[in-house]
């Protein structure tokens, strides 16, 4: 079986010692492809350095996360359109919207996801999308932007670590974007999330791991690492009644779709 990790974050600090084994790791995992996230400014350069170095495991994913809203200004999109043209750039983000863990006002945050989000349709380029706490208003900004249009490939992009209802998950599947299942759909107590995945179908799921956060239950309280990916992977064979050689498989062809990476 090959996997796709199609969420991390390695160029954080925590990987600062053993990045490279962290990355050999996943290769023996059968993770034969990572989609790194850099979700600011400061991150960027590195994301694009570390897809460079690995071309074939490695591309780079350029946004601005809700904790960051409050840089958004036009000098901003300006460097990140140059960017996103680039052949290491599969998406816009993570970008989004964030109501638990952030200060930042809710109006700073919507005027930097709308922006972003036309941005990326300008630009042909899918997005990641986060959501925390936030599910109405963002349904409201994506229905406002995508309804009625078709994208390019399979997805508009994607919801990272989706955790809304099952209501949420058929309205963005509907709309044309993938979820992202992460680590939590192997803990114990997350049964209203397998049910949310289950009513929307693998035909829309990608695996992530989100590293260094969100382990899967093995590890509950240590680093994550994409070699995570078939444990999550297996979660939700089991929570969909399908073979992990499906599950594999399947999200596999929707991440190479939804990040139009070459086969």
């Amino acid at each position: 079986m090959e996997w796709f990790d199609t969420h991390a974050h390695l160029g954080d600090g925590q990987f600062s010692a053993d990045r490279e084994a962290v990355l050999e790791r996943a290769l023996q995992s059968k993770v034969l492809k990572i989609v790194e996230i850099a979700d600011s400014p400061a991150e960027w350069e590195g994301a694009l350095a570390m897809s460079r170095a690995r071309p074939a495991q490695v591309r780079a994913s350029l946004g601005l996360h809700p904790y960051y809203a409050d840089q958004y200004c036009d000098e901003l999109v300006d460097d990140l359109a140059k960017k996103a043209g680039l052949p290491e750039v599969v998406a816009v983000g993570e970008i989004g919207l964030d109501y638990v863990k952030t200060e930042i006002p809710k109006e700073v945050q919507l005027k930097a996801l709308a922006s972003l989000l036309s941005a990326s349709l300008d630009w042909d380029k899918p997005v990641v999308v986060h959501c925390r706490g936030a599910y109405e208003d963002l349904r409201l900004v994506l229905e406002r932007l995508f309804r009625g249009k078709t994208p390019r490939g399979r997805y508009w992009g994607v919801v990272h670590c989706f955790s809304g209802t099952a209501p949420d998950a058929l309205f963005c599947r509907d709309l044309g974007f993938a979820l992202g299942v992460d680590g939590p759909v192997t803990y114990p107590k997350n049964e209203s999330l397998r049910q949310a995945l289950r009513e929307a179908g693998v035909e829309c799921l990608v695996l992530e791991t989100d590293s260094p956060y969100l382990p899967p239950q093995s590890s509950r309280g240590k680093r994550n690492e994409p070699a995570a990916i078939p444990e999550i992977g297996a979660a939700l064979s089991a929570a969909l009644g399908v073979a992990p050689e499906a599950v594999a498989a399947a999200t596999t062809k929707n991440a190479l779709d939804l990040f139009r990476w070459p086969r």
